[in-house]
């Protein structure tokens, strides 16, 4: 890989950050909740009631248009990671890069469907509990009908994107596929999100959610280490 192709591909993934930063704002629209929010039913909780239209809407169009530059950054990252690949002559090396690339490819894929997603779950929540007059019971079995159609959708993309992404990130940092120091493995997008749980646990806070974004940041981290990862790999030639 040319100097030249590297400082272009380094600049264009410089892009997740807005992108991730939109989606940050978005979590947090979706996520910050009171702290007294106590759960009603599996995921529905009574802070969902106190989200507003407006936090959704502005949610909604941060996931819009962060997808879109997480789209550049990751097709600029995924050409480094191709050019990585060729060079590769160990087999698990090979399959680390292979699933990594596939976390980033669903990423683009995902990342829009996972963020309108759980914006329509908690909004279609509030609206449903409006419509029944209060009544919780009711609320809670039509909101039922209405996440059991996206439950496979929802999950399948969340789990493949955690494992092949988080996962393919922390196999080619640990096997040593990528010139970066064993402690990048931290960037792991749900690693950091882990972090941000623990925080919000161990941090006596007015509110809850302060872990919502974190997921988020940890895709800013993890670019970041690619970058750095083809600096280094410039650096050596």
């Amino acid at each position: 890989m040319t100097g030249k192709e590297a400082k272009r591909i380094r600049r264009w993934m410089l892009l997740v950050i807005p992108g991730m930063i939109l989606a940050i704002i978005g979590d947090y629209c979706m996520g910050i909740e009171p702290a007294d929010s106590v759960p009603i039913s599996g995921m529905i909780s009574s802070g969902w009631l106190t989200i507003s239209d407006l936090r959704i809407t502005v949610s909604n169009i941060g996931g819009m248009i962060g997808t879109a530059l997480y789209t550049v950054a990751a097709l600029a990252f995924i050409r480094y990671l191709q050019y990585k690949l060729m060079q590769c002559n160990d087999k698990k090396g090979k399959l680390y890069l292979i699933t990594y690339i596939a976390g980033l490819i669903w990423g683009i894929m995902v990342f829009m469907y996972f963020h309108l997603a759980c914006g329509t779950l908690i909004h279609n929540f509030s609206v449903i509990y409006d419509a029944t007059g209060g009544n919780t019971d009711l609320a809670v079995e039509m909101w039922n009908r209405t996440y059991s159609v996206q439950f496979v959708t929802y999950w399948v993309s969340f789990i493949v994107l955690g494992i092949a992404s988080t996962g393919g990130w922390i196999a080619i940092i640990s096997g040593g596929v990528l010139p970066l120091k064993k402690i990048w493995v931290l960037a792991a997008p749900l690693v950091i999100a882990c972090i941000g749980f623990l925080l919000e646990w161990l941090l006596p806070l007015p509110i809850s959610g302060l872990s919502s974004g974190f997921e988020s940041f940890g895709w800013i981290v993890m670019f970041l280490g690619g970058r750095e990862a083809i600096r280094n790999e410039v650096m050596a030639v």
